[in-house]
């Protein structure tokens, strides 16, 4: 099982839905939520800072690509600069409603991330990811 998956959509209702998955499959044990990549930014700064404990620290990440503030772009050039320690420890997926083929073409040019993913997560998108990263599906 996956201790800690962060989630990063600025929206209330996928938050929620993406905690009702990643729940009832028993994906993972802790869920952290940020709102935008500002958000996010912050959490991996006090991560860092030891103001978190690395206990929190998100094996994987759903990050949505747009929100306001800072969408999913700016938050993944931003923590690819700032925490490159912290980059190649995460595995990210971007989990979009975008249908821009261009968001699709630049996430297969990313090293660090593992997939596009349509919205919304489900069952069958966290079964895709367990085959993606080679886990033993627990559910």
């Amino acid at each position: 099982m996956i201790n800690t998956v962060l989630s990063i959509d600025d929206d209330k209702v996928t938050q929620i839905l993406n905690g009702i998955h990643l729940n009832s499959n028993k994906f993972c044990s802790n869920i952290i939520e940020a709102y935008n990549g500002l958000e996010a930014l912050d959490f991996f700064k006090k991560l860092d800072s030891g103001e978190i404990s690395m206990e929190n620290f998100p094996e994987i990440i759903f990050l949505d690509l747009n929100m306001p503030m800072m969408d999913g772009w700016d938050f993944f050039e931003t923590f690819k600069v700032e925490f490159p320690h912290f980059e190649v420890k995460s595995k990210i997926f971007i989990l979009s409603s975008s249908i821009n083929p261009a968001d699709v073409e630049r996430t297969k040019n990313e090293k660090s991330i593992v997939a596009f993913l349509a919205k919304p997560l489900n069952g069958e998108t966290l079964k895709k990811v367990v085959n993606l990263l080679g886990l033993k599906e627990n559910f």
